[in-house]
């Protein structure tokens, strides 16, 4: 175990392989743990590094939480410093759901610190029927409770999380979804947006096809359900190591014979 101090917080991380950083996000459920596959994947070739963000995992998690400690903008915040205090200068990024949001959110900020970024479930399709947007935090949660059911090692994390944490992110989202697909537009960097065709809380984006700048690419994961990292692991490694060194980015594709091989 890894613990930094980021401004008045404890972060906790861990780090596998040699090379170029690759720094992983995790989303609103589970912590770095979900991770730990694709890390030893990309460690031959890669130095990687996964945190818990504040609330999440072995992290500090505030109490009482102060008013805008879990926002968006206070996790750019750590990431940054967190950076900082170890000396990477630049990295690429892997971000699921929140952290998908993070590294997109930075890439703006401070571009010069983001190579390449692969966004999971980005969430600009996450939706709540109109006539139940007073109780979204609670639904949203519900749901995300459930899928994080359906993996251990996402399960058993996401009960230690802070549920304020939770559901302030949750909320963020969802409130924010004009702003998140304006990002993607203004994003200067390779952009990889993978989603699982199943999974019942972020639908792929399909209405982006066509939309995308050239830099950006979008794969879909037809068996994969919220967490295509561990629902599908060689396939997403796969994907994932191509991503990062392919000479072109944009030029990746889910190939046919992955599909074969790993269906």
């Amino acid at each position: 175990m890894s613990i930094a101090t980021v401004g008045e917080h404890l972060i906790h991380y861990e780090a596998l392989g040699r090379g170029q950083p690759v720094i992983f996000l995790h989303g609103w459920a589970g912590s770095w743990r979900y991770w730990l596959s694709t890390m030893q994947a990309l460690a031959h070739r890669f130095r990687t590094y996964a945190v818990d963000l504040v609330g999440f995992g072995d992290s500090a998690k505030p109490h009482p939480p102060a008013g805008s400690v879990y926002r968006l903008e206070r996790h750019v915040e750590m990431v940054r410093g967190w950076m900082d205090t170890l000396g990477i200068p630049r990295a690429h990024f892997i971000g699921h759901t929140l952290g998908a949001m993070i590294a997109l959110r930075l890439a703006l900020e401070e571009p010069e610190r983001v190579l390449r970024i692969l966004a999971v479930g980005y969430p600009i399709s996450l939706e709540i029927p109109k006539g139940l947007l007073a109780s979204a935090r609670g639904i949203l949660m519900e749901r995300l409770g459930r899928l994080a059911q359906e993996h251990p090692e996402v399960h058993r994390e996401h009960g230690r999380a802070d549920p304020e944490a939770i559901g302030i992110c949750l909320e963020e989202a969802l409130a924010q979804q004009e702003a998140l697909r304006e990002w993607l537009r203004l994003v200067d960097r390779p952009l990889l947006l993978v989603y699982g065709r199943r999974d019942p809380l972020i639908p792929p984006p399909l209405f982006l096809n066509g939309s995308l700048d050239a830099s950006t690419r979008l794969v879909v994961l037809e068996e994969g359900r919220h967490f295509p990292m561990l629902d599908l692991p060689a396939t997403f490694q796969r994907l994932a190591e191509d991503f990062l060194t392919l000479p072109d980015p944009s030029q990746i594709t889910l190939k046919e014979e992955w599909r074969r091989r790993f269906r």
